[in-house]
């Protein structure tokens, strides 16, 4: 094997600045292109598609070399679109050059000592980039007499000279050296495996499947040779040999039964893998399978969707009108109405019920005949032979195995594919099947990226992942062409193009460059009409400013368009950075951002994203590209989103001071009617291209979830995420792409609901402010579902949890669905159910609790089914304490619900010291709540407790709850037709059990576990309000914040780096909007010590009332904020209080004395002043660590004084004054740009500019 250079090569970034000026001032170095003179400010103000350095891991501080590569030359006078056609123009060339297969070296600064690094630092681009076959450099014109900086590159590739010159000019004259791929790259050969290779090959596969010797012993490589050549079957088992040394080997195999396939995966797309040659004698047969069918957005939630499903009837029919309205006077003993009431309220809520918690609401399994055409011999007479042949037809051949010697790098297992491919030159597809059970090696993971994955069928009995790749990925050539408007039909083509037939056709033409093309979902009408403006705009507008760009794929004699991208100008950078956690623009006057408002690509090309999307936005001198994707709202498809860096949302809502309305909204057009787009209050999906390389970020451990609660939407998030940094580091330096594998298990329709847009209220016309879609948790957990999608980057399987299989790691779904995990995460606390419930009983159909926004979509058209139909003949019943209990009220009365037909009753509330602060309940607030509800005309029982439910006949729904006044403990029964519960109960029975039957250890419904959270199984870990910790911790473990939670399980389960402290400290809120228009928001601390520790009563409270907004602020004796409460009417957010909860009121403007003076009138306004922007400004944490160090800095600096004198201590803090006033104004000036309001610096009082 090659000895690997004992350097290392890598990506530079911003923070490699002060390494390459020391480089470039260093005497012993070489260098050709531009050399710039340091400073080097403005380095990487200019795009680079590859800035690599070379450094000695063991001299970390010295680099050796540095090196430049773009897809354009570094000529000023050329247009970056246009070397090409410079190219072909000026020299003499025969080479296939193309905008795709090219890149170009500009620069380049090495150490004398270090000859070799040249050539390491070529290969390694040719490395990174599959597609690239040359490497250019272009070389000016030049003295005969001086030496030439160019010759160590010459000699490593071929030098071309301007046309028409004679060969004594040549040497003065300005030519470009192209470096051909072959030339450099190392020799790699394969070949069968041969029996005496045994050894060798088991040393290789010992690396990442140790257990195969184990299982079949030392010589099962051997063995197997053998038994294949004896009996003749096509088994190929081909190694690589590098360097005279094995590298890896790969299993093949042609035997395929693609019946099995076809009726266990949908194969449709990829021609069942059959080879159907255009104009050949077909064979076709058929048979009956199972195709899933994901229904359309707009028909899961709608009222329309609902109103058209069919109700059923129990019984006898029973009309609307034969139903007493609750304002008439019902006997008690009417048998009769009672049983037609209950059947009633049953088939309108069951329909309900039973068609949005089941899977069939969401997919529809439809049997369909499946035909597969395929070529039969030209000389066949009979096909009635059809299933025989159709054994033979196979088009594709199966990677049983493959593994790398770890000495080689990753980047070989492309070579290897290409080899497949050479092992079988009359097969199109290769497939690999991974078992469920089995966790890929890092070599198999690099592999499998250049693969598709298809879907399984809902009847599969197959449970491998099946993935697919075609030979054109790899051999095809790729062109990009301007869009000509002949070609508008083939695109329009494929965007309208209705899903898959049942027949399966192969496009006339090359069969080596065809592509079968298909769309999965239909486009609608809305989306069509803008698609035809725009493609108008295009051809018609002399001034258009889209430019579209069509993608081909095969050679000048037969191309085919794979794809197409429209793009256009992005100029609403500074309102999308307020939102989303983006760089400051600091190079606004140097490049352009481009919008992607198109992209289509065929998904076996989708592999080349990167070298498509530097090539497209060369051509208009783009330097980054963004897509949106609105969630509440229309959206022109991009097939590349997975390809591209997401975006994150802030993590902490910040107060930008918006002036109107018109703030936040994105550029319009007037040719074109795009959708509006709010970036400050619409939920986006927001994704990135930099152009930098790709690089997949994260650690890829296999984890299984149970749950959707709000600690697993912030962790799924932390995780995707766990990248990004506040200095952008990976941001600037890759385009970089979540890596992880992760199943979450989630019950129907739970997901759906989250991500829905098309739901909307008849009362609040699609407000974002409507009780079904606003959420209560902090913002970091909402962007989760409001500005991001983790379904692009997890997979959900929707099911309902049956049992625990600890022995074999398996977890088993009610609909026999079995997933294997490693480790199992458990997130399924609820917070509202019944703490005695019936776990074998289905829950009664009007029962309602929220703990999801699909049971507030539940709700709502519950409510809207018995209003519209008058059919409300007795209460509804809301039952519970606390601030989520008044906003499910304020939703009934607004949401066309009479008061008068509302029953509040509140359980029996202990009189208890406030150990720990509970962001949904508010004692203080409850009694004022109360009276408003009260007078609203709302019926309200105080002190009673949940008893019991009284069921009709049928037990399938409620007709009245039994209660127990406290103290008398007499017992009082309410009819009711809903049942609104929020009493806590985090844990539902049915989960009790399933617990129980595993062996994990329970306390009083509570999960034990240990201070890393693991349950008595280490493979098993869980977090949440349902657990209890063992031994218990003087620190508060529940009621926290969900990003901390978060946070500190990526660290235990090593899914991150850095260290993490056990106590809790990041604050945790809830919002809500409360009765009569009002809207709240509590923020509380966690409580870092218990034991010993006054309760809340203790600490001190201030409060204001001020223009109609009620703010309390309560200080522990440490004079830290550990509560924020604010009620208002005024129409903004509250979520930037967040930033001022946990801080010393010194650092608040020693806010405490202020409001004892009298000079705050109102918290609210106070925390809008313009100061606070200093506080919510992402690095204001890192000025808080310098002033640390200075202040340690100064005290160690002098240990000999005495503090305890008056006048030493006042000089002390006053030159601690001094330097911390310095750090500010260091910090106002250098971030001064980012801040809304302006703040002055000492200069311009000086200058007499302020």
């Amino acid at each position: 094997m090659a000895k690997a250079p004992s350097y290392v090569i890598r990506m530079a970034g911003v923070q490699d600045l002060p390494r390459i000026e020391t480089l470039y001032n260093t005497s012993g170095t070489h260098h050709f292109g531009e050399k710039r003179r340091p400073p080097l400010m403005q380095l990487f103000s200019e795009h680079q598609a590859y800035r690599l350095i070379v450094y000695d891991p063991n001299h970390f501080t010295t680099l050796l070399a540095y090196g430049e590569f773009n897809i354009h030359p570094n000529i000023p006078v050329l247009a970056n679109d246009l070397w090409l056609h410079w190219l072909n123009a000026r020299f003499c060339l025969d080479l296939p050059l193309s905008l795709l297969n090219t890149i170009f070296f500009n620069f380049f600064i090495c150490q004398n000592e270090h000859p070799t690094i040249l050539k390491d630092i070529v290969t390694e681009i040719f490395y990174n980039e599959h597609k690239v076959n040359f490497l250019i450099v272009t070389r000016p014109a030049r003295s005969i007499k001086k030496i030439d900086p160019y010759e160590s590159i010459q000699e490593y590739g071929q030098t071309f000279y301007p046309k028409y010159s004679t060969l004594s000019e040549q040497r003065g004259l300005p030519s470009v050296i192209i470096i051909n791929r072959r030339d450099v790259m190392p020799t790699i050969s394969f070949r069968k495996a041969l029996p005496e290779d045994n050894d060798d090959i088991v040393e290789v596969i010992d690396h990442e499947e140790p257990h195969l010797r184990q299982q079949n012993g030392d010589f099962y490589i051997a063995e197997e040779l053998l038994d294949s050549e004896r009996t003749g079957q096509n088994e190929l088992i081909i190694v690589a040999e590098l360097a005279e040394e094995i590298a890896g080997l790969m299993w093949l195999t042609d035997k395929l039964d693609v019946e099995l396939l076809a009726k266990n995966f949908h194969l449709e797309r990829l021609g069942n893998l059959t080879r159907c040659t255009p104009g050949a004698k077909h064979g076709r047969v058929s048979f009956e399978v199972i195709s899933a069918h994901t229904k359309p957005y707009k028909d899961l939630y709608t009222e329309s969707a609902l109103a058209s499903k069919p109700i059923k009837l129990q019984g006898s029919a029973t009309t609307v009108s034969s139903i007493v309205p609750y304002r008439a006077s019902i006997s008690s003993t009417n048998d009769d109405f009672k049983l037609r009431h209950s059947r009633l309220i049953s088939s309108q809520f069951g329909c309900i019920y039973d068609e949005l918690r089941h899977g069939h609401h969401y997919v529809n399994a439809k049997r369909e005949m499946l035909e597969i055409s395929f070529d039969l011999p030209s000389d066949l007479s009979d096909e009635g032979y059809a299933f025989e042949y159709l054994k033979r037809a196979s088009s594709a051949f199966l990677l049983k195995m493959f593994n790398l010697n770890p000495r080689v790098r990753m980047e070989y297992t492309f070579f290897f594919l290409s080899a497949m491919f050479g092992a079988f030159p009359e097969l199109d597809y290769c497939l690999i099947r991974v078992p469920p059970t089995v966790t890929l090696s890092k070599s198999q993971r690099e592999l499998i990226r250049f693969f598709l994955r298809t879907a399984h069928r809902p009847d599969s009995s197959v449970s491998d992942s099946l993935y697919v790749a075609h030979r054109c990925t790899l051999f095809g050539d790729l062109h990009i062409f301007p869009l000509r408007e002949s070609e508008l039909d083939e695109i329009t083509a494929m965007l309208r193009l209705p899903p898959c037939t049942k027949e399966s056709e192969q496009p006339d033409g090359d069969a080596e460059s065809a592509v079968s093309w298909s769309v999965s979902d239909m486009i609608s009408t809305e989306v069509c009409q803008i698609i035809d403006q725009i493609f108008s705009d295009v051809f018609h507008n002399a001034e258009t400013e889209f430019t579209c760009y069509t993608i081909h794929c095969g050679n000048t004699q037969s191309r085919t368009i794979v794809g197409f991208i429209v793009l256009r100008p992005f100029t609403d950078y500074d309102a999308l950075s307020r939102k989303f956690l983006l760089p400051r623009d600091e190079f606004h006057l140097t490049h352009r951002r481009g919008e992607i408002v198109m992209f289509k690509l065929h998904p076996l090309f989708q592999i080349w994203c990167d070298p498509i999307v530097r090539s497209v936005a060369m051509q208009d001198n783009y330097r980054e590209l963004y897509y949106f994707h609105q969630f509440m709202g229309v959206s022109l498809p991009n097939d590349l989103v997975y390809n591209m860096m997401p975006v994150e949302p802030r993590r902490v809502t910040r107060n930008w001071f918006p002036q109107n309305d018109k703030d936040g909204l994105k550029r319009q057009i007037d040719t074109v009617d795009f959708p509006k787009i709010n970036f400050f209050s619409d939920h986006l999906h927001v994704v990135c291209h930099n152009l930098l390389p790709s690089k997949h970020m994260g650690i890829p451990s296999p984890l299984v979830i149970v749950g959707f609660s709000d600690i697993c939407r912030a962790f799924l998030r932390h995780i995707i995420f766990g990248w990004n940094t506040k200095d952008f580091a990976n941001f600037k330096r890759y385009n970089c792409l979540p890596l992880l594998d992760i199943t979450v298990i989630v019950p129907h329709g739970v997901v759906e609901a989250a991500y829905d847009s098309d739901f909307s209220c008849s009362y609040c016309q699609g407000s974002k402010q409507c009780y079904v879609s606003i959420g209560s948790s902090n913002p970091f957990v909402k962007d989760a579902t409001h500005r991001m999608d983790l379904r692009h980057w997890v997979q959900f399987v929707p099911g309902n949890l049956e049992s625990i299989d600890r022995t074999e790691k398996v977890i088993r779904l009610s609909d026999s669905c079995n997933i294997h995990y490693e480790n199992l995460l458990l997130l399924n606390d609820i917070r509202y159910g019944l703490k005695d419930e019936d776990s074998t009983a289905p829950m009664p159909y009007n029962y309602a609790a929220i703990n999801y926004r699909l049971d507030k979509i539940i709700l709502y058209h519950k409510l809207q089914n018995i209003i519209e139909r008058d059919i409300l003949c007795t209460p509804i019943i809301v039952y519970g304490y606390g601030m989520p209990v008044y906003e499910c009220i304020n939703f009934l009365v607004t949401h066309g619900c009479q008061p008068d037909h509302i029953t509040y009753v509140q359980p029996h509330i202990p009189q208890m010291f406030e150990q720990i602060l509970y962001s949904r309940e508010d004692a203080g607030l409850d009694a004022i709540l109360v009276e408003m509800v009260a007078d609203l005309g709302v019926e309200i029982y105080l002190s009673a407790n949940f008893s019991r439910l009284i069921f009709f006949p049928n037990k399938a729904t409620i007709e009245s709850v039994e209660f127990q006044l406290i103290p008398s403990r007499n017992r009082i029964i309410l009819n009711c037709d809903i049942f609104i519960n929020f009493e806590e109960s985090f844990m539902c029975s049915g989960f009790e059990r399933i617990l129980l039957d595993s062996g994990i250890e329970l306390a009083n419904k509570k999960i034990i576990v240990n201070e890393e959270y693991c349950t008595n199984d280490p493979n098993i870990y869980a977090i949440g309000q349902y657990i209890a910790m063992l031994p218990s911790p003087n620190y508060q473990y529940t009621h926290t914040n969900p990003q901390e939670c978060a946070e500190k399980l990526a660290f235990i389960l090593n899914m991150q780096g850095g260290s993490t402290q056990q106590r809790f400290s990041k604050v945790n809120m809830y919002t809500g909007r409360l009765p009569m228009d009002y809207q709240m928001v509590k923020i509380v601390s966690p409580q870092p010590l218990l034991m010993g520790q006054l309760s809340s009563e203790f600490m001190e409270s201030m409060t204001t009332y001020h223009d109609g907004d009620f703010c309390r602020i309560r200080l522990n004796p440490k004079m830290f904020v550990m509560e924020i409460v604010c009620v208002t009417k005024k129409k903004k957010s509250l979520l930037f209080l967040e930033y001022f909860c946990g801080r010393h009121v010194a650092l608040l403007n020693n806010m405490r004395n202020r409001w004892q003076s009298g000079w705050i009138e109102n918290f609210l306004d106070y925390f809008e002043q313009p100061w606070t922007e200093l506080l919510m400004h992402e690095r204001f944490q890192d000025l808080q660590l310098k002033n640390r160090r200075t202040l340690l800095a100064i005290l160690m600096m002098d240990t000999t004084t005495n503090l305890y004198k008056p006048e030493n201590r006042a000089s002390l803090e006053e030159a601690q004054r001094k330097k911390l006033e310095e750090n500010l104004i260091d910090f106002v000036r250098t971030y001064r740009k980012e801040f809304v309001n302006e703040f002055a610096l000492p200069e311009e009082w000086a200058r007499g500019t302020v």
